[in-house]
């Protein structure tokens, strides 16, 4: 290992590497290397073509640091491959207008794939995937029409269909911890998560590319317990030490909060309750379909605010919360304090979580949508002039049992709330429920030979699937089939003939039911 100083890194990344790293928006992104490599480039016009290979978006959102746009806005990128991108504008517009090269693939394969990239492995082949947008079959996760090369592909064993990724080998890997000791161990005391760093590393070192981490200070090797290593000396090339704290942000609001990083436990959510509007009736349905004990994964979008109705609700402790960063159970953050997550029951790798859930580890899914169709086909990573990829959703939607897709009836829909009734003040202007979704993220008929339940709740009405195709289940006290729903939807869905309900209560401004429903132990 050889601490250098950020200018140093001139030339240790060259013209068509393919560059690495374990961030999720600017937790674990190792600003001060972007920096570095950014003013290098705008200096001698170098390193050009660059493949990205990322878990998830790494995005600086407050406006002062260097993120993916600052590389692709200087044309250094040729290629991206990633599950999601909703942070970096300049990067979505540049794959819009096929500026760049890119791929939206699974979360859970990006993160797990580096540990089959050995010479002892064929691969990454995996089930994850099959019948979705990222199958050859329909777009390989192709993003636009210049991305022409199959990293995707179909094979066969003993009579089981597969698909078959195919990663690049890493030159260099772009990472961040807390602490590097003399001896080039890292240490990752002060990080709000920990994410797939040392797999990242490993991988890296076995093709004999450059390990290079930025890190807060340089400690004395035996400071820290060996037990602690995230990153161990061997896999490490280079350390570059941070001079100015916004470039290593714990999470986006705030520099360190030992809190977030485990170190100690909050007596109160450090955010307000959710404000009584459509997301909260509709969280608040969708919460019904809770089971006591039940492990339970949380999307992002409207569900990231599932931990906050609990804990108003006083039924955080009767289920435990997973985001398949590696954050378990706690109070976590959502909206302004996304990626504040506190009192957790576990943090761990980003690639062991989806060890986790690829192993039965999850009871139940709460998604988001913006498609669905008469099948129960959903799309969530592409419509419209959103592009916005599929993130971990392809892999969990085929791993877990139950799932719940939550999201408004219509795009723009108002509706007004007063003591129980409720009216709907505009419809909307664009319609969620479709003939057929524009990309395929979650395939209903692969679903059922998965054995798998999937509910859809709105705000109007909550649809249950079946063999047969969607099918209305319960409709919202006062509001009118035909008009409120049916005048939404493109396709008429079967319509149980038990069609009951919503319980009126959740549409009052305080409710306080849940936690009874949770310990009712009956999906209602």
């Amino acid at each position: 290992m050889k601490v250098i100083s950020s200018s140093q890194l001139t030339n240790l990344i060259n013209t068509g590497d393919v560059i690495s790293m374990a961030a999720l928006s600017s937790g674990n992104m190792p600003m001060a290397l972007f920096k570095a490599i950014v003013e290098q480039f705008d200096h001698n016009s170098t390193p050009r073509e660059l493949t990205f290979l990322l878990g998830n978006d790494i995005s600086d959102f407050r406006g002062d640091g260097y993120d993916l746009d600052d590389f692709v806005k200087r044309g250094m990128v040729k290629r991206l491959i990633t599950s999601i991108i909703t942070g970096s504008p300049a990067t979505i517009e540049a794959m819009r207008n096929g500026d760049i090269e890119a791929y939206y693939l699974p979360q859970g394969v990006i993160a797990t794939h580096y540990r089959s990239q050995t010479p002892n492995s064929p691969g990454t082949i995996t089930k994850i995937g099959l019948h979705t947008t990222v199958d050859p079959e329909h777009s390989g996760g192709k993003v636009n029409s210049n991305t022409t090369e199959d990293l995707v592909t179909r094979v066969e064993i003993e009579g089981e269909l597969y698909l078959k990724y195919h990663f690049p080998e890493v030159d260099v890997a772009l990472l961040r911890g807390t602490y590097a000791d003399t001896k080039g161990n890292i240490f990752m005391h002060h990080e709000s998560h920990l994410g797939e760093g040392y797999s990242v590393a490993a991988a890296t070192h076995r093709n004999k590319g450059k390990v290079i981490v930025q890190v807060k200070e340089i400690v004395p090797h035996g400071q820290y317990s060996p037990r602690d290593v995230f990153i161990p000396g061997e896999l490490v090339d280079y350390v570059v030490v941070n001079q100015d704290s916004k470039y290593h942000r714990q999470a986006i609001q705030t520099y360190y909060d030992p809190a977030l990083a485990g170190h100690h436990q909050i007596t109160e959510m450090r955010e307000p309750y959710l404000e009584f509007n459509t997301r909260k009736v509709i969280l608040r349905r969708a919460a019904q379909l809770l089971q006591k004990d039940d492990v339970v994964s949380i999307g992002f979008g409207i569900n990231n605010e599932l931990s906050n109705l609990l804990v108003e609700e006083s039924a955080h402790d009767l289920v435990q919360l997973n985001i398949d960063t590696g954050v378990f159970g706690g109070m976590i953050g959502s909206r302004a304090y996304f990626g504040m997550n506190y009192n957790l029951d576990a943090r761990m790798r980003h690639d062991q979580t989806w060890d986790f859930i690829n192993n039965d580890g999850l009871d139940i899914a709460f998604l988001s949508f913006a498609q669905i169709d008469q099948h129960g086909n959903v799309n969530v990573s592409k419509f419209g002039d959103k592009m916005n990829g599929c993130g971990g959703f392809i892999d969990i939607s085929q791993t877990v049992k139950t799932i719940v897709f939550s999201g408004a009836m219509t795009v723009g829909g108002k509706l007004h709330y007063d003591n129980g009734e409720i009216e709907v003040v505009a419809q909307g202007h664009t319609q969620k429920f479709v003939d057929a979704v524009d990309n395929i993220d979650f395939n209903a008929s692969y679903a059922a030979t998965l054995g798998q339940k999937a509910y859809f709740v709105t705000e109007r009405a909550v649809f249950e699937l079946t063999p047969e195709g969607l099918m209305l289940i319960e409709i919202a006290p006062g509001i009118d089939l035909e008009r409120d729903v049916l005048a939404n939807m493109s396709f008429k869905p079967i319509i149980s003939e038990y069609l009951r309900e919503i319980n009126v209560a959740i549409f009052n401004q305080q409710w306080g039911g849940l936690a009874d429903v949770i310990k009712s132990h009956k999906r209602t």
